[in-house]
């Protein structure tokens, strides 16, 4: 019986792509929705935050960035601790440490305090929780992997459109003192979602007692490199691999240019003299679009019709060349048809990293690839979305913003055509050397059948 006892318990390897994966498909949506939603949301708390506290627009901006910084550099501890203990564990205490720091903002005014308890304690909440839940879908589905991860990250445009009604109605109810206390018992949901995960077999008990022999007959690698897999979550190897190091930088472009258009095309709006109505519809039509075109994604991707990094790098290209024709078309009609362009395309991309990383890496090292990627799009994004505004400031206007975006979505979908045909080498390479070593693995087995 899928999801028995034995299953949850005793290590057996689940039924894949029926059963209880669907199961832990739900709770990871649940889960998504509440982080991402949360994340997204921080827009809503920013102006209140900045009465309350008396605070600069700087130094407040910097809270919620801070956060999201945080968030990834907790990322490859969080994977460490998932795969050597327990995914469920990791995860509730990140929706623990969730309600703790959204509960400590409630009591304090100063902006000082809130880098501790928003960006630190929340930042951290959300990393424990974020790359487990993010990564531990694909122990459970294979052939339908895509479709998968195409629902999952459709939660953060639910999440996305939910929150900031919720964060707008709590804060008109009971300001934002008392919505911060809501708040984090909402947050405590993480938990009750976590509860319902279960450890992939590749890294229980069993699982571990079943290669205990042939690692001890094939240890390899320096104290080092020992010591890289153990305290940062990676394999040495992986960080050697130009592939994979290649599809990250171009995740990194990717995630720069789409989150250039939540930072900066509410002021290009602003510029162009539209109404705030018309502003926040906009958004709202970008998570919408944003729900199902990421289930749409996976599943067009499951159909495998072409191969995951072509339709990454055509997503990438249709995006690009979408930034370039805004500031050169100037009209009303054209901004919504850009916000749906982003909801389908740029922000579909994410549906495809973990499936776009199992061509490069082994699903056994996807949680540490995962990690990594995180934290190169963190840094990357906290470097490159001041130099956008600095951009900006030096020449007056956002028309180069949207050409500096154009430019590096096109530069990921050269990126992702490069590594796609480098997998189909490699693939073909090794189908030849299957096809040598076929001849005498027969032969093996036919003196073993003599014998």
């Amino acid at each position: 019986m899928p999801g028995s006892f034995l299953e949850l318990t005793m290590g057996v390897r689940p039924v894949i792509d029926g059963g209880y994966a669907w199961v832990i498909l739900g709770a990871c949506f649940f889960m998504y929705m509440l982080l991402l939603g949360s994340i997204k949301s921080y827009g809503i708390l920013y102006s209140e935050i900045l009465t309350v506290t008396n605070s600069g627009a700087g130094s407040t901006a910097l809270i919620g960035s801070a956060a999201s910084f945080i968030q990834s550099l907790t990322g490859p501890f969080a994977i460490l601790l998932a795969t050597r203990y327990s995914f469920r564990l990791v995860c509730f205490s990140g929706g623990v440490t969730l309600c703790i720091g959204y509960v400590s903002c409630a009591f304090t005014n100063d902006v000082m305090y809130w880098y501790i308890t928003y960006s630190l304690i929340t930042g951290i909440g959300c990393g424990l929780a974020y790359v487990p839940c993010s990564t531990l879908i694909n122990y459970y589905f294979e052939h339908n992997r895509a479709l998968a991860n195409g629902i999952v990250l459709s939660a953060s445009g639910v999440g996305g459109f939910l929150f900031p009604h919720i964060y707008h109605i709590l804060i008109d109810q009971y300001a934002i003192s008392g919505a911060m206390l809501v708040l984090g018992g909402i947050m405590l949901n993480v938990c009750v979602a976590a509860s319902f995960l279960r450890q992939p077999y590749e890294f229980s008990n069993d699982s571990s007692r079943d290669v205990k022999t042939k690692d001890r007959e094939n240890e390899y690698g320096s104290c080092k490199e020992v010591l890289c897999r153990k305290f940062c979550a990676c394999d040495s190897n992986i960080m050697k691999d130009l592939t994979f190091l290649s599809i990250s930088m171009a995740f990194c472009l990717s995630a720069l240019s789409y989150s250039a258009y939540f930072y900066t095309f509410p002021s290009f709006l602003e510029s162009e003299h539209i109404g705030k109505a018309t502003t926040v519809f906009i958004f709202s039509l970008t998570g919408a679009c944003e729900i199902f075109a990421r289930v749409a994604m996976g599943w067009f991707t499951d159909l495998k019709i072409i191969s995951p990094s072509h339709v990454y790098g055509l997503c990438m290209c249709i995006s690009g060349i979408s930034a370039f024709v805004v500031p050169l078309v100037r009209h009303k009609v054209l901004y919504y048809a850009y916000a749906v362009v982003i909801g389908i395309f740029p922000g579909s991309f994410y549906a495809l990293m973990s499936i776009i990383l199992l061509e490069t890496v082994s699903l056994k090292n996807l949680p540490s690839a995962f990690a990594v990627v995180t934290i190169f799009i963190a840094v990357f994004s906290l470097l490159g979305l001041p130099c956008l505004g600095w951009v900006e400031d030096l020449t007056g206007s956002w028309d180069n913003v949207f050409y500096i975006t154009g430019v590096l979505q096109l530069l990921a979908a050269i990126i992702a055509f490069f590594v796609s045909r480098c997998s189909k080498s490699t693939d073909s390479q090794d189908d030849v050397e299957k096809e040598v070593k076929e001849p005498a693995s027969e032969k093996l087995l036919e003196a073993g059948i003599k014998r």
